[in-house]
């Protein structure tokens, strides 16, 4: 990777779930991708016939209940992938306690995948514990055969804010196993210990009903969320955001990310509480895709935010920056000065920051509907 994974703020808070296409690894061989295509018009709910795949892990088996008919291309790619025994002898590489297990990478790496990357579909569903989803990058059409299972309920927060991690499965049993595995030992979240996928084949299961939760909360910051266009390219911009108390919620109070956090917010004043975040992002044809964090730190001038916070998300050291004119607005534009490397643009209204990511025409576009008047 030539950058931190993705400019969405809630990902360098939550972990990002990674997913780029790569070749298999050695003795690994990689059927088709599927032949499904994406629902033009998604169900209300996720549905599936009735077809599963047991997986036999070290630890036990986890038997995973499909919904190939709301989500039928990464359902599809699951199953042929599973019964092709591209899985067999992979490990979950990946172990967020609280939030997901990750595997389906044949290298082990978090980087490699089947040699292709299947298209997006809608996300049907909500992420809540037991569900099985696809692993991505930012990138559109970026999924190819890694995926992770949800271990809580709250990590739907920090999930929802993307939307587009495709829904294909839920546990209906061995999440005891799902809870043993995510208990492995880990440097950061990466699996000291992997435990590995023996084989894996295709059964015939009963899907239960869709559990009952409480409505998602309301937006932390509608503010900021108001400044992110509703529309880009044609297609409706995903958007979440987050208040300071959900932010510093959704750390464990041991985490050392979270005492990096306050330590970097308190060389300028400033406290977790202090600081919204709104996330937008959208992806437009083959190709086209823009992604807009909205960032305000209470009590802190933008400038101060640029210096010091916006590093920090991007994952970089130093950054040099110039100016150009994008959509009849003065845009900074900040780089990390490598071949190759880090550039973005930011527009800066009042107190707040708007980090802009994408291809040029979308990016253009969503400069110029920003609402920061």
């Amino acid at each position: 990777m030539t950058r931190r994974p993705t400019l969405l703020l809630a990902a360098s808070l939550a972990l990002a779930l990674l997913g780029p296409a790569a070749l298999p690894a050695a003795g690994q061989d990689a059927p088709a991708p599927p032949q499904a295509t994406p629902l033009a018009v998604p169900p209300d709910a996720p549905a599936g016939d009735g077809t599963g795949v047991r997986l036999v892990t070290e630890a036990g088996d986890i038997l995973i209940g499909l919904f190939n008919e709301s989500a039928p291309v990464a359902s599809e790619n699951f199953l042929n992938l599973a019964t092709s025994g591209f899985y067999d002898g992979v490990g979950f590489h990946r172990l967020v306690p609280g939030f997901v297990i990750q595997g389906g990478d044949p290298d082990g790496t978090g980087f490699g995948g089947p040699g292709y990357t299947i298209p997006d579909e809608p996300t049907v569903g909500r992420y809540g514990r037991g569900i099985v989803a696809m692993a991505r990058t930012p990138e559109p059409n970026s999924a190819g055969s890694q995926f992770f299972i949800v271990l809580d309920d709250a990590a739907e927060g920090a999930l929802s804010a993307y939307n587009t991690y495709a829904i294909f499965g839920r546990v209906i049993e061995g999440m005891d196993v799902v809870d043993a595995i995510a208990a492995g030992p880990v440097d950061g979240d990466t699996a000291l210990e992997p435990v590995h996928i023996i084989s894996a084949q295709e059964e015939a299961v009963t899907l239960p009903d869709e559990p009952t939760r409480a409505p998602i909360p309301e937006p932390g910051a509608p503010d900021l969320e108001a400044v992110i266009p509703d529309e880009l390219g044609g297609v409706r911009v995903e958007r979440q955001s987050y208040n300071g108390a959900e932010i510093e919620a959704g750390y464990a109070p041991e985490d050392p990310a979270l005492a990096e956090l306050q330590g970097l917010l308190a060389t300028i004043g400033a406290e977790v509480g202090d600081l919204s975040v709104a996330n937008g992002y959208v992806a437009s044809g083959e190709e086209d895709y823009v992604s807009l964090t909205v960032i305000r730190i209470d009590g802190v001038a933008a400038q101060g935010v640029i210096d010091t916070f916006i590093p920090y998300i991007l994952g970089t050291g130093e950054l040099t920056t110039s100016t150009e004119e994008i959509g009849g607005r003065s845009v900074l534009v900040l780089s990390d000065g490598q071949e190759a490397g880090l550039t973005v643009r930011v527009v800066v209204a009042g107190d707040t920051v708007i980090l802009i990511d994408g291809t040029e025409a979308l990016r253009a576009e969503a400069i110029g509907a920003l609402a920061t008047e």
